[in-house]
């Protein structure tokens, strides 16, 4: 008589669990520290790129730390990844198969969403920030990691199902992407001209707010003798002065021209200089007219700092 062979269980299928939890514990440690770093404001992550990519208005979702939401989300992995093993199989098998259905579901969404969004701060890095954060590469592999291991960790029944769960979880999470990425680049402000008179004398009150980038591109073009004139009732003016916002324009030279100034009217200066209309840039000797995005300005003054600013996209010329 033949005896029946017991089907071999893969190995992959009973370390997966394991596995997808020991990567998840590593990535709160990362996330942990990171967020403990961007919270405190004391610590520093190692490299340069790291601190400019904490600095971004990319590391907040609102007031809260995106790094933050990533330790959320490996803890609730770590979680589904060990609650199977609370239950003994043996007195309860019902419970434990049910619990252990669920949470591979449910690791397999979550680390789909992340995934997802893992791609897209990898675009952010790259193409955007332009920084090296090993931190945030490492924790974007981890993501990698475990949702591969959710995929191939185990015996799914329905394919066509896990599928398009899969898709569900990756549109939610592009959608997210996008709503971040509208509120971390000028959130704060929808456009850069005024929308009233300027009070005479004065011009407008700056309403756009400084990021990390538009204050050090602002001291770096001070220290380099660059100098911006304008007069207080130019709209363009103000649009340029919108694209820095209020702390970094304090610290940009800037020549007023306007003969009825209240404050520092220039205006010998500026018809000494040929300025001929505003607002005007003095780079290097040069007069470059009219509005410059600060990217524009970081590439004619050879700036090499962060270069994550806020509202390039909201303005209307180069």
């Amino acid at each position: 008589m033949k005896t029946m062979k017991r089907r071999q269980i893969p190995w992959i299928y009973q370390y997966s669990r394991l596995l997808i939890g020991a990567i998840a514990i590593l990535g709160i440690f990362v996330t942990a520290y990171l967020t403990w770093v961007k919270v405190s404001q004391n610590g520093v992550c190692g490299t340069e790129g790291c601190q400019i990519v904490l600095s971004s208005p990319f590391a907040n979702i609102g007031n809260f730390p995106l790094t933050g939401l990533g330790l959320l989300s490996y803890m609730a992995v770590a979680v589904m990844a060990f609650a199977p093993t609370l239950i003994d199989p043996k007195t309860n098998k019902s419970a434990h198969n049910q619990i252990s259905n669920l949470t591979w579901l449910g690791m397999f969404v979550v680390g789909a969403a992340m995934a997802v969004f893992s791609c897209y701060l990898m675009y952010l890095l790259a193409f955007v920030i332009q920084a090296a954060c090993p931190f945030c590469i490492a924790s974007a592999i981890f993501t990698f990691a475990i949702f591969g291991l959710t995929i191939i960790g185990r015996d799914w029944e329905d394919i066509g199902q896990l599928i398009f769960t899969g898709m569900a979880a990756a549109l939610a999470s592009v959608v997210v992407s996008l709503l971040f990425y509208n509120t971390a680049i000028g959130g704060d402000i929808n456009s850069l001209a005024p929308t009233t008179a300027p009070e005479p004398g004065i011009g407008w009150e700056i309403k756009s707010t400084s990021g990390p980038a538009e204050v050090e591109l602002a001291k770096y073009l001070t220290q380099k003798g660059v100098k911006m004139y304008s007069a207080y009732w130019c709209p363009h003016c103000y649009e340029q002065k919108q694209l820095f916002g209020q702390q970094a324009w304090e610290q940009i030279t800037n020549i007023e021209c306007a003969p009825d100034a209240k404050k520092n009217s220039q205006t010998a200066t500026c018809t000494k200089n040929g300025i001929k209309s505003f607002p005007t840039w003095s780079i290097n000797g040069k007069l470059e007219p009219g509005i410059k995005k600060l990217a524009k300005l970081s590439e004619l003054t050879g700036y090499p700092g962060n270069k994550v600013f806020k509202y390039d996209k909201l303005a209307r010329t180069e």
